[in-house]
């Protein structure tokens, strides 16, 4: 009888049928800062850090690191704008545009450096904390799913293709979190004064929607206010908070 062929030595091949989950954590009670981890949550691949993105805060806005290397490396950063819903993404050194696909659309799309063509995050849900991220042709590359009830997760990213590495994993990761981002400051707005002035209709302007909600008059509006290549690279259709 043939004797059985060894186990084989070094880490296992990906796996690109299986799904990979990525888990967001904060570190600490605030957003500032957290580590994404792998399907395990035991062994931290990036970290996140960031500010509050107002006009006066320093840019970016927000930095992805390798959470493996000491001092930790940034791979990539995103900075917001008050005058604009553009984002600046930045992966490698290399500036990446991150544009919204129309004025009332919650879709951002981006020329993507791993496969060379469009890719699109777009919100899903009556609430836009939940994302999808699609090739050209609408097939699911990934998922963020939001932890809106958690107080020590934001959330977790499921990626198709198990098997995805390196740059093309830097890449989803830098972007859905940056999308993620931008969809909270986007829910902050709208809840602290009804879409209408910012930060400032809270106490001014925010009246009026209060006094519209207390009388039942505009329940309708405060309710909606809140509301691919890498396919190819994956084998198949499609993860929290927001980072």
């Amino acid at each position: 009888m043939a004797k059985p062929l060894p186990p084989p030595s070094g880490p296992p091949a990906p796996d690109y049928n299986t799904p990979l989950i990525l888990h967001i954590y904060l570190d600490g009670l605030t957003q500032r800062h957290q580590t994404i981890t792998d399907m395990d949550k035991s062994h931290p691949l990036y970290t996140i850090s960031q500010n509050s993105g107002s006009l006066f805060s320093s840019k970016p806005h927000m930095k992805i690191s390798q959470a493996s290397s000491t001092p930790p490396t940034t791979i990539g950063t995103a900075t917001f704008h008050s005058w604009s819903r553009s984002i600046d993404l930045e992966l490698h050194g290399h500036a990446i545009p991150f544009e919204p696909e129309g004025s009332f659309t919650r879709a951002y799309a981006y020329n993507s450096p791993a496969v060379g063509q469009k890719l699109r995050w777009e919100a899903d849900g009556v609430s836009g904390a939940d994302l999808v991220l699609v090739n050209v042709t609408g097939e699911w590359i990934a998922r963020f799913d939001a932890s809106l009830w958690s107080m020590s997760k934001t959330g977790k990213i499921h990626i198709v293709n198990g098997g995805i590495t390196g740059t093309a994993l830097d890449e989803i990761v830098v972007s859905g979190c940056a999308m993620a981002q931008r969809q909270r400051k986007k829910r902050r707005r709208n809840t602290s004064g009804g879409g209408g002035g910012g930060g400032f209709a809270i106490n001014a302007g925010g009246a009026a929607s209060a006094a519209n909600v207390a009388n039942g008059a505009n329940a309708t509006n405060v309710t909606n206010a809140g509301a691919a290549g890498m396919g190819g690279v994956s084998g198949g259709g499609g993860g929290g908070g927001g980072c």
